[in-house]
Parts: structure tokens; C-alpha cells; sequence
């Protein structure tokens, strides 16, 4: 009887093993881009005199997104995305964008996964030391290298797309990157995001990411992703 018994719970946490292995691994919840619509929809046209002048990054609504793929225990790819706080400025002078730096606080880098209730919250401590190693480079920045041309219908409250050049500095190594970007009004403040997720080789940023190949193999290659609201200063 007792034999049955154990024999009956060891096939219980086998399924439920099962379960959450499917769950937390094969389950692939993609990360999803960030998009410059607006809410209420649609947008309002700009409600400034003119687009020119300094523009701040509005803390609330704006963001960074790191986007990464680990295979965990050797089944399936699972895709991570972590999120950090953001800040900086942008000039604007004759309808071009001239200056622009862009600060993650990457201190306040937090993890998430879908369903709720999985723990990442290892995920950021373990960032301190190793890959990222926020303890020793707490800041990443976008600095402009070249003027965003953004034409005369950037506060018509359409969606303007522009390409963006400039140094990323990532891990402490600075390396040039080009993207377009979406750029739409809504009445006091613009928005922007890149188009599409801007490709990060970790390599080309002198990261490594070490841990047990049972637990999580980690992805040569990892994405960036923001979204900024811009108010004029």
C-alpha cells in the first residue's frame, strides 16, 4: 500500500514537473515592440508653436527594452526581455533633429516573463557581475552622430519615419548604429521608437554571459528597443 502510495505521488510531481516545464520553457512568449500609438487613439497634431528647441524624455511612458533568447535546460527557446528607466534630450533646429543623448539607467534593469509569478528577479542581481555587469556600467547611451531629417509633417499627428545614425555604448564599448524611426505628435508631446528592434551582437560589446548550460544557454545576439515621450523644456 505504502509502495502504491509513493509510486502515485512520484507520478503527481512528474506531471506537475511537466507542466511547469512546458510553462516556463517551451511556452514562448515573444516580446512584443514597442509602438508609438497613441491612447486615447489617434494622435493630435502638435499643439506647439514650433518644433524647435530642446526636448526633454518624459520618465513616465517612456522606456528602454533589452530582448534576449535562452534555452533553458536544453528543450526550447524562451524569450527574456528586461526593461529600464530612461532619460536625456533632443534638439531640434529647422525642422532637424541635431543633438540627441539618450541615458538607460541600467541600475533599474527589471525582468519580466509571462505567466506572472515566475521568479527573474535572480535575472537582475545576476546582470551585476556577469553579461551586462550593471554593477561596473550602470549607463547605456544613444548619442546622435548625424541630423534626423524630419520633415514638414512631423506634427500633422501621422506617423513620420526618419533614419537615426549615432554611437551606442553598451557594456562600456561604443560601437555606430543606424535605424529608422517611427515619430508621431500628440498634442503637448511627440513620441518615438525605433522601427523595427535594433540588433545588439553581445560580442561587439566585450559581453559574456556564463552560467551552467543545463540551467540557461544564452543567445549570441540580443535586440534594443525604446520608447521615449518627448516634451519641449
Amino acid at each position: 500500500m505504502i509502495k502504491k502510495l509513493v509510486g502515485a505521488v512520484i507520478v503527481v510531481v512528474l506531471v506537475l514537473v511537466g507542466v511547469g516545464v512546458w510553462y516556463f520553457v517551451i511556452r514562448d512568449d515573444s516580446v512584443e515592440k514597442a509602438e508609438v500609438g497613441c491612447d486615447p487613439d489617434p494622435c493630435e497634431t502638435s499643439t506647439a508653436s514650433t518644433v524647435d528647441g530642446t526636448w526633454t524624455v518624459v520618465a513616465d511612458g517612456s522606456e528602454t527594452t533589452l530582448a534576449i533568447t535562452e534555452t533553458i535546460g536544453g528543450v526550447a527557446d524562451h524569450a527574456v526581455e528586461g526593461h529600464t528607466e530612461v532619460g536625456g534630450s533632443v534638439v531640434v533646429a529647422d525642422g532637424a533633429v541635431t543633438e540627441a543623448t539618450i541615458t538607460a539607467d541600467m541600475t533599474t534593469l527589471a525582468f519580466t516573463d509571462a505567466p506572472p509569478g515566475f521568479d527573474v528577479a535572480n535575472r537582475a542581481r545576476a546582470m551585476e557581475r556577469t553579461g551586462l555587469e550593471t554593477g561596473a556600467f550602470p549607463e547605456a547611451t544613444f548619442s546622435l552622430t548625424a541630423p534626423i531629417e524630419l520633415g514638414d509633417d512631423v506634427g500633422s499627428g501621422e506617423v513620420v519615419t526618419a533614419e537615426a545614425t549615432g554611437d551606442l555604448t553598451l557594456h562600456g564599448v561604443t560601437r555606430p548604429v543606424t535605424f529608422a524611426v517611427d515619430v508621431v505628435a500628440d498634442g503637448a508631446t511627440f513620441r518615438v521608437t525605433p522601427s523595427e528592434f535594433i540588433p545588439i551582437v553581445l560580442a561587439d560589446h566585450d559581453m559574456e554571459v556564463d552560467g551552467p548550460g543545463f540551467v540557461a544557454d544564452v543567445a549570441d545576439e540580443g535586440s534594443f528597443d525604446f520608447l521615449l515621450v518627448l516634451e519641449q523644456a
